[in-house]
């Protein structure tokens, strides 16, 4: 499923830990991370719209350590 297929590929980038949560129209991501690069947030972000199609502003990121 897509939420499945995001965490993969969040883990694949290189962090430890993902989690991904799709509801009705929006997504939150929840990776284990002692905080994100700009850049880290914009690969997450990318990888959730290319399996979702959800808009920027319906993402939401939170870290956890």
């Amino acid at each position: 499923d897509d939420e499945a297929a995001i965490e993969s590929l969040i883990k694949a980038k290189g962090f430890k830990d993902a989690v991904a949560v799709i509801s009705d129209d929006s997504v939150s991501v929840i990776v284990k991370s002692e905080g994100l690069l700009s850049s880290e947030t914009i690969q997450i972000q990318d990888i959730v719209i290319s399996q979702t199609g959800v808009g920027l502003d319906k993402i939401k990121i939170l870290t956890v350590e």
